[in-house]
């Protein structure tokens, strides 16, 4: 990643022969984290259309009131085929635009995503308190054509239980999942907090 100095600050990811305007607009840069830097740049109204312009990457930008914000996690095309890692699979579900499948698959709008990251958040929080190693368990989240957003945990890993969980592509329905045991297939609706009782079906946890 290019990283280039200015003062006390760093700016991560911008590539360009002429960064005055940059440096003369950006008033200060403010890193988050290593792994989802986000910066922002106070910047007056007159400058953002200028700025905007001189940032050239797809979609590593987002304009809230009068700040630029810029997520380096989306200055490089993602992988799907080989990034299995969950938590990055969700974010960039929002890279996904309408027709992603080229048919007619829809993008998924900022109210999915949030959920299917709550859902992300409470496994964790599920594999803390049993003692789980998330690494181990750690669901496949793969875009549906037809809308939802689907967590997997199937495969090598499950050989007799294997759980799949989708989410609607309206926020107001209830996540729908399905349970696959030998032979036996179970479907069904849940609300988020109701989440636990069909983990512990998966992990043999005695509810």
């Amino acid at each position: 990643m290019n990283k280039i100095a200015w003062g006390d600050t760093s700016l991560n990811g911008i590539k360009g022969k002429d960064t005055t305007s940059i440096y003369k607009t950006a008033e200060q840069i403010y890193p988050v984290s290593t792994t989802y830097t986000k910066c922002v740049f106070p910047v007056s109204s007159a400058s953002k259309a200028a700025i905007l312009r001189y940032l050239t990457f797809n979609r590593v930008y987002d304009i809230r009131n009068s700040s630029l914000f810029i997520d380096t996690r989306k200055q490089q095309v993602f992988d799907w085929q080989k990034n299995t890692n969950a938590y990055q699979r969700i974010i960039h579900l929002s890279d996904l635009e309408d027709k992603w499948d080229g048919y007619d698959a829809p993008k998924f709008s900022k109210e999915q995503i949030d959920l299917a990251l709550n859902l992300y958040s409470n496994f964790r929080t599920y594999c803390i308190n049993r003692g789980l190693d998330f690494s181990k368990v750690e669901p496949f989240i793969a875009p549906c054509s037809d809308g939802m957003i689907l967590f997997e945990w199937a495969g090598k890993r499950f050989h007799f239980r294997q759980l799949e969980i989708y989410i609607p592509v309206s926020a107001e329905d209830k996540l729908e999942y399905l349970k696959t045991e030998g032979n036996l297939d179970i479907e069904g609706e849940f609300h988020l907090e109701e989440l636990y009782p069909i983990l512990d079906w998966l992990f043999k946890f005695d509810c």
